[in-house]
């Protein structure tokens, strides 16, 4: 993970509509299971009974990057409000990132309507069916990182992580011979496995 300053105590800032909420936090788990980064996500943070919009502004300004997440709908309400403070802050702060992200489902009318906006100067990420949601992924935290990319490279399979597969498929089949897992989660984690290995 990299070492944030005393003020960027997150990676990144997932900005995102409620009608994302979902999806982005699926990719808020898999920033922080597979690479470490620490993501600010409004589910996670947010403490039930204290005022949000205060709470959000402050995450912001302690992120160091935002992410912003666009999927089927144009920004508006407090979306929007974000997207601008987000913007604002990178005007200002040179080192801040402001990663704009398509979602799956992204209306490409929504791309051509935000080519207008300042969104439309940075780099985008794009996780929509007609792209590789791998690479999409590995540009996200390039981004998050502020690295560059480099020669994309399909990730492999290699021999140890194969075994390691294999292993977790018989501590699962243990597990499961023992009643210790549900079958239907031991199924779930089974195919999942399986589609990893398989590169599905």
């Amino acid at each position: 993970m990299t070492r944030l300053e005393p003020e960027n105590r997150w990676d990144v800032f997932l900005s995102h509509s409620h009608l994302d909420a979902d999806w982005v936090e699926d990719l808020a788990k898999r920033l922080e299971d597979e690479r470490r980064v620490q993501p600010w996500l409004d589910r996670w943070v947010l403490v039930p009974g204290k005022p949000w919009q205060r709470e959000i502004a402050r995450g912001l300004e302690q992120a160091a990057s935002c992410a912003v997440c666009l999927g089927q709908h144009t920004p508006q309400g407090w979306f929007e409000n974000e997207i601008g403070k987000a913007l604002n802050r990178q005007a200002k702060d040179r080192e801040f990132r402001v990663i704009p992200v398509l979602l799956p489902g992204a209306d490409a009318k929504l791309a051509e309507i935000l080519r207008d906006t300042f969104l439309d100067l940075n780099t985008w990420v794009d996780f929509r069916e007609d792209s590789d949601p791998d690479r999409a992924f590995h540009l996200l935290v390039c981004g998050v990182k502020g690295i560059a990319p480099g020669r994309w490279t399909p990730p492999a399979l290699s021999n140890s992580s194969g075994a390691d597969m294999v292993e977790k498929l018989q501590q699962l089949q243990q597990l499961r011979q023992a009643s210790l897992v549900d079958d239907t989660v031991a199924l779930d984690v089974q195919r999942k496995l399986v589609e990893k290995i398989l590169g599905i």
